[in-house]
C-alpha cells in the first residue's frame, strides 16, 4: 500500500513538473514614457598625452619591439625573461 502512493506521488509529482511549462505564459513588457529617457552624460574630449607620456610610450614600444630579437640571439622565453628585459631596456634609455 505504501508503495502504491509512493509511486502516485512520484508520478503526480512527474506530470505536475512536465505541464507546467506550457501553463505558464511569458509576460510581456511595455515600456512607459519614463522608461524610454536617457541620461544626458557630459562628453568630454580626451586629453592629449604629455610630451613626457608620448616619449615614455615610444621607449617602451621600442624596447617591446627589440625585444623580439634579443629573444632569438639568447634564446630566453618566457614572462620572467620579458620582463627582466624590459626593467634592463627602459633603465638603459632613460
Amino acid at each position: 500500500m505504501l508503495k502504491k502512493i509512493i509511486a502516485a506521488a512520484i508520478a503526480t509529482a512527474f506530470m505536475a513538473s512536465v505541464s507546467l511549462p506550457s501553463a505558464t505564459i511569458a509576460q510581456t513588457t511595455t515600456t512607459t514614457k519614463d522608461d524610454t529617457k536617457t541620461k544626458k552624460t557630459k562628453t568630454t574630449k580626451k586629453k592629449e598625452p604629455s610630451e613626457k607620456q608620448k616619449a615614455a610610450r615610444k621607449k617602451f614600444s621600442d624596447c617591446a619591439k627589440s625585444w623580439g630579437d634579443h629573444k632569438k640571439t639568447t634564446g630566453e622565453k618566457g614572462r620572467k625573461a620579458y620582463n627582466a628585459y624590459m626593467k634592463t631596456c627602459l633603465k638603459k634609455n632613460t
